[in-house]
């Protein structure tokens, strides 16, 4: 066996050693993050259920009982007739009940509705305990839906009594169609229906890669500085062994542990961002879009051509660390600012802003693998090829720099004193 690959088992085993580390990286990613998008789909699908609505009535007439039978055939509304003389008494026996919203119709509801007036019911929420208030908020939606409903099919039996053929031409004289190009291809989708689906599928990936970039550069940074401060790196540069050899395998290494946690972050992640999706059911091959192999394999070596760049910066940073918990400081200090630039791509469309800031955050490689996922769905290759280009340049030139460092004896003598005096 190669002396590449003895160092580069050696840096895998001892990462895997460190239970702490095992767990930090991939149980709580791959159990943490579902467990709580789980919780949370629970609370909101408990919040989504059954509704349970008091009414008091005080108005005699025919409407007043209308709204009282549409809200009976509405799903998942269970309704309740309270007897009170006044608003306050309702109120009392709806808490007391546990019911969520108390809707009140009042005297003149059905005379209003015959003399052509605004006619208005009341909806109360009630808060039987302070807690997320969603419950609340879609009970109230449910009432006012039905109460629109009623309302629109009131306004059509007044249009038609009128002598009008057509209520709708009447309740609305104008309306819109909308559709979507894509690709220069209309797709009868909404607009507003097309940003969601790709808005949920772009929103958890700046939050993956800033989270891969992060732990991949501390592994790394913390493999080094824990040769420096258990002063087995001078024994460890004294072999007969090329330091070039010593640096790819410490890469390698760690680039195998940081692959293993940036895929458990990817999968917990996307179970947990999948509780915010909005269920538009339109999927993206319904659009025209999607990743070809070609398009998921260089987006794959977009990604992994970012890991090594990560890796081989945090490995130049912490050489000039003492320990390991100053290693974390630096890599931070350096590491954090450069990838949270990537979470500005949630919200701006690269091709959208100014040569200047598009090319400030193309600098960045952090950034490429949020843009990349976006033109390997729309099949631009060209970009995906020059940030492959970029990423190469810049992955060489840290390992070079790596290289070099660890070729001097600057690996054993670089120090940042932190404030500390010399």
């Amino acid at each position: 066996m190669s002396d590449f690959w003895i160092l580069a088992r050696k840096e895998i085993m001892n990462l895997i050693r460190d239970k702490k580390l095992l767990f930090g990286l991939i149980i709580v990613p791959l159990i943490l993050y579902p467990a709580m998008g789980k919780m949370m789909q629970v609370g909101i699908e408990k919040a989504q259920g059954e509704t349970h609505v008091a009414i008091v009535s005080f108005d005699d007439g025919k409407y007043g009982m209308a709204l009282i039978k549409a809200l009976n055939v509405t799903p998942n509304v269970t309704v309740t007739l309270i007897k009170a003389g006044s608003i306050q008494e309702a109120l009392q026996r709806a808490s007391e009940q546990k019911q969520n919203v108390l809707v009140v119709i009042p005297r003149n509801f059905s005379a209003s509705i015959e003399a052509n007036e605004k006619a208005e019911v009341e909806v109360y929420g009630i808060f039987n305990a302070i807690g997320s208030g969603i419950r609340e908020s879609v009970s109230e939606g449910r009432i006012k839906a039905v109460v629109n409903i009623l309302s629109q099919e009131l306004a059509k039996i007044k249009i038609e009594g009128a002598g009008f053929k057509n209520p709708d031409a009447v309740l609305n004289p104008v309306g819109a169609v909308s559709r979507s190009v894509i690709k220069g291809r209309i797709v009868n989708v909404p607009p507003s229906v097309v940003s969601s689906v790709l808005a949920s599928q772009s929103y958890s990936l700046p939050l993956i890669v800033f989270l891969m970039v992060t732990i991949t550069a501390q592994m790394a940074a913390g493999a080094v500085a824990a040769e420096k401060e258990n002063k087995t790196l001078e024994t460890l540069l004294t072999l007969p062994v090329k330091r070039t050899t010593i640096v790819a395998s410490k890469i390698s290494g760690t680039a195998v542990m940081g692959l293993i946690a940036a895929l458990a972050y990817m999968i917990g992640l996307k179970s947990y961002m999948g509780t915010f999706q909005s269920n538009t059911g339109v999927s993206l091959s319904e659009l025209g879009l999607g990743i070809t192999p070609l398009g998921m394999l260089l987006f794959s070596l977009v990604v992994f051509l970012t890991i090594v760049f990560a890796l081989s910066l945090a490995m130049v940073l912490a050489v000039f660390a003492e320990d390991v918990q100053s290693a974390n400081t630096v890599v931070s200090s350096v590491i954090l600012p450069l990838a949270f630039p990537a979470f500005l791509l949630m919200f701006v469309d690269l091709s959208q802003l100014p040569a200047a800031a598009r090319y400030a955050l193309l600098a960045i490689p952090f950034t490429h693998p949020v843009a990349a996922y976006r033109y390997a769905l729309t099949g631009a290759y060209g970009p995906l090829a020059l940030s492959i280009a970029y990423l190469t340049a810049a992955a060489g030139l840290t390992l070079y720099l790596a290289a070099w460092i660890f070729s001097s004896e600057k690996v054993l003598t670089a120090r940042i004193s932190w404030g500390k005096k010399k």
